[in-house]
């Protein structure tokens, strides 16, 4: 590496780093919120920095507000949040004995984690828990919190998330009565995609899609920040170097309730899944540090998303040339991961990357530094651009 490339890349680590220590430190970035607000306000001024027009793009929701969401047994409190897409009950409070999932009338108890939710959804639909209570099963001690798929249709019982910390506790207390309070209300309110696009050379060409959600249950600083810290790198190359076709870059509100945002993108701009050239991704937890806590727990996996060959040999090409190996490679005959199985149900032309088994998935100790793997994040934004590059100015 020569001394100027060795200068480039300490710029570019200073930035990536600058990026997602400022998005960290925003606080918890939950849709809707003052700080998914200000998020986006920050997000705006960053695209201007770069010489670019930023557009934020409203949609509507109601927003979730928690007073109080717990487990009471004998005199012990254990706090919790609701699942998001469950209903409540309308006088905030739920007695009955804990049970087990196949016992009918109780407070049924599960462990999940937080992307096997599927699973219990025969559970949830039955109706036939007057209750349940998830603890949640993240790869490290917490509560890693499970996606509202199902945000605008909640269905089953009321359901508590708990941290898999009390499991023993809890095990033990099985055939007990017990109490659930949920004070919840909604707030009409609005959330913000953050928008932006840079002019090709010919704009007849069909136009390349870069997007990146940038909310999430807590400071997400490995599992969105470098996401939304490789996606102004991005948009800072292609100011400096005009692609010969229009590229849009989108950074979408609503991840964990459903994917709202992009719902809302895509309602708008249906025709654009089958007109771009291709969508690129940038998914969860491509910045997340190797974490060991026992020899059993698997570090982040790269993992690489495409909807051809033909992409999937132009993604390995780029990422060889920084020496980087995907541990998993999901082909387009798979609905994938994340945000671009939007982009697969309407059989649109997708590159996504993303880390699987992150321990600080959904996770409120998913924070900067010690979650971040700062070093690998500058090597995957070479890659990102490189493979950006080929996709914009191929004819």
């Amino acid at each position: 590496m020569s001394s100027n490339d060795k200068c480039e890349s300490k710029e570019l680590k200073k930035r990536l780093s600058e990026i997602i220590k400022e998005y960290d430190n925003q606080g918890i970035h939950r849709t809707g919120t003052k700080v998914d607000l200000n998020s986006a306000r920050w997000l705006e001024k960053r695209i201007k920095r770069i010489g670019l027009v930023p557009y934020l793009d409203e949609f509507s929701l109601d927003r979730l507000d928690i007073e109080e969401a717990s487990l009471n047994i004998d005199k012990e409190k254990i706090e919790g949040v609701p699942l998001f897409d469950c209903t409540f009950p309308d006088n905030k409070i739920i007695k009955g004995k804990l049970g087990f999932l196949k016992e009918i009338n109780t407070i049924g108890i599960a462990r999940t984690n937080n992307d096997k939710i599927s699973n219990l959804a025969e559970y949830r639909r039955s109706n036939r828990h007057i209750g349940l209570v998830f603890i949640t099963q993240g790869l490290s001690f917490g509560l890693s919190l499970i996606n509202a798929e199902n945000f605008k249709k909640p269905f089953g019982p009321p359901t508590l998330q708990i941290s898999n910390t009390y499991w023993s506790w809890i095990k033990s207390s099985f055939g007990k009565e017990a109490t659930l309070i949920f004070k919840t209300k909604l707030t009409p309110t609005k959330a913000f995609n953050v928008k932006s696009r840079i002019k090709g050379r010919n704009s007849d060409l069909a136009p390349l899609v870069v997007m990146t959600p940038r909310s999430g249950w807590w400071n997400c600083a490995s599992e969105r920040g470098g996401g939304i810290a490789i996606l102004l790198e991005m948009m800072r190359n292609f100011s400096n170097n005009p692609p010969a076709r229009d590229v849009i870059f989108l950074a979408n509100s609503g991840h964990e309730l459903g994917h709202l945002g992009l719902s809302h993108f895509l309602t708008k701009n249906h025709n654009l899944i089958k007109n771009a050239s291709c969508w690129i991704h940038l998914g969860a937890n491509i910045s997340a540090k190797s974490q060991k806590f026992n020899t059993n727990t698997p570090s982040p996996i790269i993992t690489i998303q495409t909807s051809d060959r033909e992409i999937e040999i132009l993604a390995l090409n780029s990422m060889q040339l920084e020496e980087i190996t995907p541990g998993w490679k999901i082909s387009g005959g798979k609905r994938p991961y994340g945000e671009v199985r939007n982009i697969f149900d309407g059989t649109g032309r997708y590159f996504s990357i993303l880390g699987i088994f992150n321990p600080f998935f959904h996770h409120p100790e998913d924070r900067w530094p010690h979650t971040v793997d700062i070093n690998k994040t500058v090597k995957l934004a070479q890659v990102l651009i490189d493979i950006a590059e080929q996709l914009a100015n191929k004819n």
